[in-house]
């Protein structure tokens, strides 16, 4: 008996990859890079009446839409410690809010509170 196996699936998964409902777009954006574009845009949408006057009609047209362009396009190869940006983020932000002492059993390490002289030796004077 001969095995074998068939690698047609895996020569046209690219073509299904970032396809939705059979559409894909023309370029291939990561969450990061989405969420950074469209609140670039709104963000230049917001202020616009704060800024625009300052410029040039064309010059602003072209910030608006180059500015948040070019963050996004800058984001694409970003890594924090080896990490995709949202994880290197999720990872300083559980770091940071994680308990001082450390955690035992799934709970944060609570030490005893100290009590004055507890340990301490006194030292009587005689009369």
């Amino acid at each position: 008996m001969v095995e074998c196996a068939s690698y047609t699936h895996a020569r046209r998964h690219p073509l299904v990859l970032g396809r939705i409902g059979g559409w894909a777009p023309p370029f291939q954006l990561s969450l990061t890079q989405l969420v950074v574009l469209l609140g670039g845009f709104a963000a230049m949408v917001w202020t616009w009446s704060a800024w625009a006057p300052l410029v040039p009609d064309t010059a602003a047209t072209m910030a608006s839409l180059g500015a948040p362009s070019l963050a996004a396009w800058a984001l694409r190869r970003v890594r924090i410690e080896g990490r995709s940006l949202p994880r290197g983020l999720l990872g300083y932000l559980l770091a940071f809010s994680a308990p001082a002492d450390g955690v035992v059993a799934g709970r944060p390490l609570r030490t005893g509170r100290r009590r004055r002289g507890a340990t301490a030796a006194m030292w009587v004077a005689e009369r």
